[in-house]
């Protein structure tokens, strides 16, 4: 990760890092650029920059600096001076000043034309008198600017901090009278917020800055920062989600992007709380930089994570409510706190940096499922563009484009079709004893190979594997030139060596070579080889036939599996599992080319097959068929047919679940089990409201809030559907039921949505708020 200070300080960039890496808050850049042009005449026009920590404040100062040194015209009249971040020193106009050529004495060229910076900067350090002071550092500032011909650029951070920490009273009135009289120098300032000093005419800085207030990031630039910090591409998705909860501001999303540079964006937001603990550091030293009676009352407002009243901030901290309202002030002066509505009498106040809101959550929440990491989970599920309604199409892909968020569904169900290492065993069988000890190593040699590729399999070494393959397919050919009597007893050996090869090309994606390798394969059988053998490589080529999107053919290697097997009742478990899932293959096809008859009947040669099979595995493939019989059945708005066919899978689910307790373990773990049971009740609640059933579609839709909390994310699909739903049930029925649900947290963006759609106004953060604006345009848009 590098260094940790690096990572959020860009004043350890050098000018070209600065260039290369900024690519947001330009029209800022520009706009400055343009006011130190102009800054010709005998007065300068003076500006300060205002935003909240982590804005983008300092970046932006020191590249302006650098565009001040690297710009020809620029250079040739203009020298930037900038002071240190934190200023703590400086307590008087004199102590400004001082500090001022201090910075000098460190960024100027040793060779000043006489000048000895250094030497004036500790001859002044020994002054006490302050007037004095400010006008000898000052003098030698002017001096340094006539000597080089250019006029000095101040780059001065966090001027509010700096003027409430003055303990001169007219330190401002000095510093006015300079920047007004002296041409030759100009200031650049930072603040956290608008302050006093500024804002009202009876102050000293009143109207004197041109004022730049820095936004947060939208989506688009969010993800053009995330993109050049991680440098990959983002997924809007992502972006929006990162921008919601860093409320978009530059630094908590360049330390939000890096860390997602060395993992998925998926994983970023799944474990959020590596992220938090990677940078404890920084959050901690944004918290402990605070004063500890301010500290108090941030955290209070922080675990509110909401807007609150100073009352209800107060009762929280255990301080009385003047007291917190004066901290609440002083937060707000620092740029960490700000108000977010409420009435003149009942100011709201919340959280500016919004991050650290959810970062102090989850530290208080780790093992629990606290408000922030609900918020994160909601987020996840919704900004995924569900897709749940095209399953049929996307089961129908190729394997290596399917979306990750269902992938779970071909691994569990269908078992990534037969490209599981632990297949190849299987495929090798030990083959009755020859007389003749050629054939005899051969197939001792052929078991020994067997061992081997299995465990390259199981490393994922699929080339290794085929290479020990290739090996023993050579030797055969040595025995048959050796012995060309005995090398027909080695046919069933070649043929299912052959099988293994050809999964091993299907792995490393050589299609068109696995499919030649089975062709010949088969050949190599005859009717009294092993079946179990032949169903194999039969099965492989009708996968490979499948990702080379040869369809016609794909379905007639179907064909002539159920020919040849029927249920496979000779057929070994696995082989059958396979046979069993051919069938759904099949009947996905049909319902794809427009044959949903057909299709249906499938469906249900699949049931009569394989339906009463005491196997797990193929009791979760029939399962899943029925899961897409249902699809169908939609399709021909054959609506009471499709919801009784869901009830047939979760009555099977329920026998999965039994026979699990029992002792049993099938397939799909027990967190799948009840994703796919939660798709089924949202699937079925649409056809029970299709059917006017509003109190089973209730049930489904307790069922379904029942079941999130039990799973390690939301489902793809699940947010848009109880959406679609909840015109038809009642914004508020739908509310109340999430509400009276475990899934309370989870959902509180939605509920919001629903709130705020019924003219309401909740009471939530502003991350929650956010989304639930972004759900009700879709809302709107679903209406449209």
């Amino acid at each position: 990760m590098g260094n940790a200070a690096k990572d959020y300080n860009p004043g350890f960039l050098s000018d070209a890092d600065l260039r290369a890496m900024f690519c947001v808050r330009v029209s800022e850049f520009e706009s400055i650029v343009e006011t130190l042009r102009e800054n010709t005449d005998t007065s300068n026009q003076h500006v300060i920059v205002i935003g909240p920590r982590g804005s983008g404040k300092t970046t932006l100062l020191l590249r302006v600096a650098s565009e001040i040194r690297s710009d020809p015209e620029l250079s040739s009249r203009l020298y930037p001076i900038m002071l240190a971040e934190e200023s703590y020193g400086v307590g008087t106009c004199g102590e400004f000043w001082l500090e001022c050529l201090s910075r000098l004495a460190d960024q100027a060229p040793s060779d000043t034309g006489g000048l000895d910076l250094s030497r004036g900067v500790e001859e002044a350090r020994r002054e006490r008198d302050d007037r004095r002071l400010r006008d000898r550092c000052l003098n030698a500032l002017l001096d340094f600017a006539e000597q080089v011909g250019k006029r000095l650029v101040l780059g001065v951070e966090n001027l509010n901090m700096l003027f409430s920490d003055m303990t001169d009273p007219n330190a401002g009135w000095c510093l006015r009278k300079t920047l007004q009289t002296e041409p030759q120098i100009m200031l650049v300032g930072t603040a956290t917020s608008r302050f006093g000093e500024i804002d009202r005419p009876d102050r000293a800085l009143y109207d004197l800055f041109r004022v730049l207030t820095l936004r947060p990031l939208d989506r688009e630039e969010s993800a053009l920062l995330c993109e050049k910090v991680a440098g990959q591409p983002v997924e809007s998705g992502a972006a929006r989600r990162l921008q919601i909860l860093t409320g978009g501001s530059p630094r908590l999303l360049a330390i939000m992007a890096r860390f997602a540079a060395e993992t998925s964006f998926g994983a970023l937001m799944a474990d959020l709380l590596d992220m938090v603990d990677e940078h404890t550091a920084y959050f901690k030293s944004h918290l402990e930089s605070l004063p500890a009676q301010e500290r108090r009352v941030y955290l209070a407002l922080l675990e509110l994570w909401r807007p609150s009243t100073a009352r209800e901030v107060a009762e929280r901290a255990r301080i009385e409510t003047s007291a917190c309202s004066a901290q609440l002030r002083r937060l707000m002066g620092r740029g960490v706190v700000s108000e977010a509505g409420g009435t003149p009498r009942r100011r709201q106040y919340d959280a500016s940096e919004r991050l650290y809101a959810i970062y102090f959550l989850l530290r208080r929440s780790r093992g629990a499922d606290g408000l922030a990491r609900a918020l994160v989970a909601f987020m996840e599920a919704y900004y995924s563009h569900p897709e749940l309604r095209g399953l049929v199409d996307r089961m129908a892909a190729d394997a290596s484009r399917l979306d990750p968020a269902v992938r779970h569904l071909w691994d569990a169900t269908l078992r990534r079709l037969g490209r599981s290492p632990v297949l190849a065993p299987h495929l090798v069988r030990e083959r009755p004893r020859y007389v003749d000890d050629d054939v005899r190593e051969a197939i001792e040699a052929t078991a020994a190979a067997r061992d081997r590729a299995a465990e390259a399999l199981e490393r994922g070494d699929p080339a290794c594997a085929l290479e020990i393959w290739d090996g023993v397919l050579h030797e055969f050919e040595a025995i048959e030139r050796r012995a060309p009597k005995v090398a027909s007893a080695l046919r069933d050996e070649v043929a299912a060596v052959l099988g293994c090869k050809a999964l091993c090309l299907r792995d490393l994606g050589r299609l068109e070579e696995s499919l030649v390798t089975c062709d010949e394969a088969i050949r190599q059988f005859d009717v009294n080889d092993p079946a179990d053998a032949v169903a194999s490589v039969l099965i492989t080529r009708s996968r490979v036939l499948r990702e080379l999107e040869r369809t016609v053919e794909e379905m007639e290697a179907y064909a002539e599996l159920a020919r040849r097997f029927g249920s496979g009742d000779e057929l070994p478990t696995h082989a059958r599992v396979l046979l069993a899932e051919s069938r759904v293959l099949n009947a996905e096809h049909l319902f794809h080319l427009e044959r949903p008859d057909e299709s249906i009947a499938e469906f249900e040669k699949l049931v009569e097959h394989f339906g009463e099979s005491p196997v797990a595995d193929i009791r979760d493939v029939v399962a899943y068929g029925l899961f897409l019989k249902a699809t169908v059945l939609s399709s021909l708005d054959r609506t009471g047919e499709q919801r009784a066919t869901y009830d047939e899978v979760l009555r099977r689910l329920d026998h999965s679940d039994r026979l699990a307790e029992a002792g049993e373990r099938p397939v799909r773990t027990r967190a799948e089990a009840l994703r796919m049971r939660a798709e089924v009740h949202m699937l079925r609640l649409e056809a029970c409201i299709l059917l006017g059933d509003q109190p089973s579609a209730i049930g489904d839709v307790q069922a379904v809030l029942g079941i999130l909390p039990e799973l390690d994310d939301l489902p793809e699909g699940l947010i848009a559907d109880l959406m679609v739903a909840s015109p038809n049930l009642g914004f508020d029925q739908m509310a109340t039921l999430i509400r009276e649900s475990p899934s309370a947290a989870l959902l509180l963006p939605l509920t919001t949505a629903f709130e705020l759609e019924m003219g309401l106004e909740p009471r939530v953060a502003v991350e929650v708020r956010e989304v639930a604006e972004d759900i009700r345009k879709d809302l709107a848009q679903a209406r449209r």
